[in-house]
C-alpha cells in the first residue's frame, strides 16, 4: 500500500525541506516579530520537553500558528520535514499517520498561515493528506476492518466499525462482501448500519457499480442499496428482475428489494416503458447534474478561468467511478456531461437488454451512446473531428444496421433534448462515405436536417448545412437556400474574436473599444441597437455584444431578443453597460434595467468604470489591488469558456475550419447551377487571408456575376502577391471566363491594357500578359488567327 506514493512524497519532502531550509537560515530570513506574553508563553511551553517525533512536531507548529507566532511555528515545521526525510522507507507510513492523527480543520488552519510565508509548505500539507486518503482507502485494510466486524470483542467490532466510517464512501466494497457473505448476523447489522448512515451519499457510488456488470456482486449491493434508503432507484432494478438471463441469486435479490419498496415486478413492455421514460429525463436539459458552486471563484486571470471554476472550464461534478482491477472507487472531477452519460449509459444499457420493440425506445438508447462517444472523445469543441466517421454511424446503428432514416431520428431526438453536440454528430453520420457514391437523401432525412439548420448553434447548423450540400441531391428543395445562408454566414469567419460596441455617444463608444481590444478582441464600433444586431449577424466571429444601457432604435431588451433569435450562428453573449450616474435623479433606470433582464440568460449588467477594464492601483506604492472586473462579468454571462485563452482559441480555430469548408462547399454548389451569389462578399473578403485564399478564389470562380469575376481580375493583377497565390488567381479567372463568358466590363479591359503597356519589368509585363491572354481567350476563339499573323500585342 502507498508504494505509488512514496517516490512522490520524497520529491515534495525534498523540495519543500531546500525552501524551509532557505527560510530558516539565518542570513535569508526575515527579523522575527516580537511576541506578546502571551505567545511567548505558548513557545515557552513547547520548548519543554523536548519535541522530536513527526507527530509532536506537527503538533507544536499548530499550537504556536494558532498564537500567531509564525517563526515559532515555521522552526517546528523545518524539523518536521527533516524528521519526515530521515524516515526513509517509512515515509509514507510517518505521512498517513499524521494525516489520520490530526484533525483536518487544524492542518487546514496551519497551511492557510504558514502558506504566505512559506508557499512550499503547501505540498508539504498536500503530501500529508493524500498519504492519509490512499491508506484509509486501501482496499486490504478495508477488508481486514470488515472481517473484524464479526470479531469476539465489542471492543475490536468498534474500532472496526469506526475505520470503516471514516473511509465512508471507499468503505462501500468491503461492507457489500459482508452483506453477501455468511458472516454472523452482527456483523450484517454493523455493515447494514455504516451503509445507512452514508444514507444518499452511497447511491451513486452503488449504481455505478452496479453497472459495471459485476453480476457475482448484485446481491450484496442491493441489500447495501436497501440499507441505504436511497430514493429513485426503482429503475434501475428492472431490469436485473425482469430480464430472463439474470442468474437466479441476484434476479431474486433484485425482486425481494423492489418488493420490499412496495413495487410490484412489472411485465417485460412495462419495463421497458419506465426504463425508457427515466433515460428520456436524464438525457433532457434538466438530467444535467448541477456543478459544484461551492468551488467556484471569480475569474480574476483569464488564464485561471478553468481552476476558478472548479477545475474543468464546464464546472466539474464530484462522482465515484468502479475500478474493477483495484477492486475500489475512484474519486473523480468530471464535467456535467461526463456526470450524466455515466447513469444515462446504465439506463440504455438496461433498455437494451429487455430487449425492446418500440423504435422509441431504441432511439433513446442510440442517443446515449452517440453521446458517451462524443464524451469520451475529450474536448467538446474538437471531439467531433476526432472520431471517425464509422465509430458515429456504429453509435447511431440499431442492431439490424445503420440506416438514415434511423439516423435522422436520432438527430431529431437529439435537437429536441438540446444535445447540440450529439444533433451535429448524427448530423455527421448522414454525410455520403468518401469511398462510396453519393447518394440523395431520403426525404425524411432531408428534413430533419432543413429542421437542425433553425437551431441557434453554429456548429450543428453548419454540420446540417454540409450534410445537405453534399448529400441532399439537386436543388430546389425545402430548405436549400436556407443551406446557401447557413455556408455563407459560416464563410466569413476570419478566426479573430469580434466584438460589436453599440453606444449612442461616440466618445463612450470608442473607449469601450478601445478598452475590450486589450482583451484579444477586435472591436466594430456602432451606434444604436439596429446596426449592433445587423454588425453581429454580418460575421461569425461576433463572440461579444457591448451594448448601452440607453440604446435606442430598439431599447437595450429588444436588442437582445433579437440577437438571441438570429437565423445564423449561436447568440453572442451581451454585456448591457450603464453609465455611472444613470440612477442619479432619473427615476431608478438601473432597477428598472435588472427588473427588465432578469429572466434573460446570456447578459449581465455591468458598469463602465476603470476597474471593469484596468487593475485597481494603489496610488501610493502603484501595487494592482485588485484584477479587471470583465473577465468574471463576462464568465457570468458567458461561462468560463467564454474568457478562457486555451478555450477561445480552440473556438476560433474551430470558426477557421468551417469558413474554408463553406467556401468550398458553396463553390461545389455552384459548379452543380445552384445559386450561391450570397456568398460573393465574405469570399472577397477571405481574399485577403492566406489560409482562406485558395477557397475563395474557388467560389468566385464559380459564381456567375460580373462582381465575381471583376474580384478575380484585381486578384489576379496585383503586384504584391505571391506568385503561387497569383498563379491560383490567374487559373481562377480563366475557369471563370470559360464558364460565365467575359462579364467584366470595358474600364476594366482599358486598365488591364494599361498596366500591360506602362510595364518597367519583364515580370510585371509578363503577368498582365497573362490577364490579357484570359481576357482575350472569347474573342480568338471566335476569330481565330493564323500561324504567320503578327503578335496582337508589342513584345518590347
Amino acid at each position: 500500500m502507498g508504494s505509488g506514493l512514496r517516490p512522490i512524497c520524497g520529491r515534495v519532502m525534498a523540495c519543500a525541506l531546500v525552501s524551509c531550509g532557505l527560510t530558516l537560515d539565518g542570513a535569508a530570513a526575515p527579523p522575527a516579530e516580537p511576541l506578546d506574553p502571551l505567545q511567548q508563553a505558548v513557545v515557552d511551553s513547547l520548548a519543554f520537553p523536548e519535541r522530536t517525533t513527526p507527530r509532536d512536531l506537527l503538533d507544536a507548529a499548530i499550537r504556536a500558528a494558532d498564537v500567531d507566532a509564525l517563526d515559532a511555528s515555521l522552526g517546528y515545521v523545518g524539523r518536521l520535514v527533516e524528521a519526515i526525510d530521515k524516515a526513509g522507507a517509512d515515509r509514507f507510513e510517518t505521512l498517513a499517520g499524521l494525516g489520520g492523527g490530526f484533525e483536518a480543520a487544524a492542518l487546514g488552519r496551519l497551511e492557510r498561515k504558514l502558506r504566505p510565508r512559506e508557499p512550499a509548505f503547501g505540498k508539504v500539507i498536500a503530501a500529508i493528506r493524500e498519504a492519509a486518503a490512499l491508506r484509509r482507502r486501501d482496499p486490504a485494510r478495508l477488508a481486514e476492518a470488515a472481517a473484524a466486524l464479526a470479531a469476539p470483542t465489542a471492543a475490536a467490532r468498534a474500532a472496526a466499525a469506526a475505520r470503516l466510517a471514516a473511509a465512508r464512501e471507499d468503505a462501500l466494497p468491503a461492507l457489500v462482501e459482508v452483506l453477501q457473505s455468511d458472516a454472523p448476523a452482527p456483523a450484517k447489522a454493523l455493515a447494514r448500519g455504516l451503509v445507512r448512515d452514508l444514507g444518499d451519499a452511497a447511491r451513486q457510488p452503488l449504481l455505478e457499480w452496479l453497472a459495471a456488470d459485476d453480476v457475482a456482486h448484485w446481491p450484496g449491493i442491493f441489500a447495501a442499496l436497501a440499507a441505504s434508503g436511497a430514493d429513485d432507484i426503482d429503475t434501475f432494478l428492472l431490469a436485473p428482475a425482469v430480464v430472463a438471463d439474470t442468474p437466479p441469486e441476484p434476479r431474486a435479490a433484485a425482486i425481494e428489494l423492489l418488493e420490499s419498496r412496495a413495487a410490484v415486478p412489472p411485465t417485460a413492455d412495462e419495463a421497458v416503458a419506465r426504463v425508457a421514460a427515466r433515460l428520456d429525463r436524464t438525457l433532457a436539459p434538466a438530467g444535467l447534474p448541477p456543478v459544484d458552486h461551492l468551488r467556484l471563484e471569480p475569474v480574476t486571470d483569464p488564464r485561471q478561468a478553468a481552476a476558478a471554476f472548479g477545475g474543468l472550464v464546464s464546472g466539474s461534478v464530484e462522482r465515484f467511478v468502479w475500478n474493477p482491477q483495484a477492486r475500489r472507487f475512484d474519486r473523480l472531477n468530471l464535467p456535467p456531461r461526463a456526470a450524466r452519460i455515466q447513469e444515462a449509459m446504465h439506463l440504455a444499457r438496461d433498455l437494451m437488454a429487455l430487449a425492446p420493440q418500440d423504435p422509441a425506445a431504441i432511439r433513446l438508447a442510440l442517443l446515449a451512446r452517440l453521446e458517451a462517444t462524443l464524451v469520451f472523445a475529450g474536448d467538446p469543441a474538437t471531439a467531433l473531428d476526432r472520431i471517425e466517421p464509422a465509430r458515429l454511424r456504429d453509435a447511431v446503428s440499431p442492431p439490424t444496421g445503420f440506416t438514415a432514416d434511423v439516423a435522422a431520428e436520432v438527430l431529431d431526438l437529439a435537437v429536441t433534448h438540446g444535445m447540440w453536440e450529439a444533433a451535429a454528430a448524427a448530423a455527421r453520420t448522414l454525410e455520403p462515405d468518401g469511398e462510396a457514391p453519393a447518394a440523395a437523401l431520403p426525404p425524411a432525412s432531408r428534413k430533419a436536417l432543413v429542421r437542425a439548420l433553425a437551431v441557434p448553434d453554429a456548429p450543428l447548423q453548419f454540420a446540417a448545412a454540409r450534410a445537405l450540400a453534399l448529400a441532399a441531391g439537386a436543388p430546389p428543395y425545402a430548405g436549400s437556400s436556407r443551406v446557401v445562408e447557413i455556408l455563407a454566414h459560416a464563410a466569413t469567419s476570419t478566426g479573430i474574436d469580434r466584438a460589436i460596441v453599440a453606444h449612442h455617444r461616440t466618445d463612450v463608444a470608442q473607449e469601450l473599444a478601445a478598452d475590450v481590444s486589450r482583451f484579444g478582441y477586435e472591436p466594430v464600433v456602432v451606434a444604436d441597437g439596429r446596426a449592433a444586431i445587423l454588425a453581429a449577424r454580418g460575421s461569425a466571429d461576433t463572440v461579444l455584444v457591448l451594448l448601452g444601457g440607453r440604446t435606442i432604435r430598439p431599447a437595450p431588451l429588444e436588442t437582445v431578443q433579437f440577437l438571441q433569435q438570429q437565423g445564423v450562428g449561436s447568440a453572442p453573449p451581451v454585456l448591457v453597460v450603464v453609465d455611472p450616474l444613470d440612477d442619479d435623479g432619473r427615476g431608478c433606470f438601473l432597477e428598472q434595467l435588472l427588473l427588465k433582464f432578469c429572466d434573460v440568460s446570456g447578459i449581465a449588467i455591468v458598469d463602465r468604470l476603470d476597474s471593469f477594464f484596468e487593475p485597481a492601483v494603489d496610488p501610493r506604492t502603484g501595487a494592482t489591488i485588485a484584477p479587471p472586473r470583465f473577465p468574471d462579468s463576462l464568465a457570468q454571462a458567458a461561462g468560463p469558456r467564454a474568457v478562457d485563452p486555451a478555450s477561445r482559441e480552440a473556438a476560433a480555430r474551430a470558426r477557421l475550419a468551417r469558413a474554408r469548408e463553406a467556401l468550398a462547399l458553396l463553390a461545389r454548389l455552384g459548379r452543380r447551377g445552384q445559386d450561391v451569389s450570397a456568398g460573393l462578399r465574405p469570399a472577397r473578403a477571405a481574399l485577403d487571408d492566406a489560409e482562406l485564399h485558395q477557397p475563395a478564389l474557388g467560389l468566385l470562380a464559380a459564381i456567375g456575376r460580373a462582381e465575381a469575376q471583376q474580384a478575380l481580375l484585381r486578384e489576379a493583377g496585383r503586384d504584391e502577391l505571391p506568385p503561387d497565390r497569383r498563379r491560383l488567381a490567374l487559373a481562377a479567372l480563366e475557369v471563370s471566363v470559360a464558364r460565365h463568358g467575359l462579364a467584366v466590363t470595358s474600364r476594366e479591359i482599358i486598365e488591364a491594357y494599361r498596366v500591360y503597356n506602362r510595364a518597367n519589368d519583364d515580370e510585371t509585363r509578363r503577368a498582365a500578359a497573362d490577364v490579357l491572354d484570359v481576357i482575350e481567350a472569347p474573342s480568338r476563339a471566335l476569330r481565330p488567327l493564323s500561324a504567320d499573323a503578327p503578335p496582337a500585342r508589342p513584345t518590347h
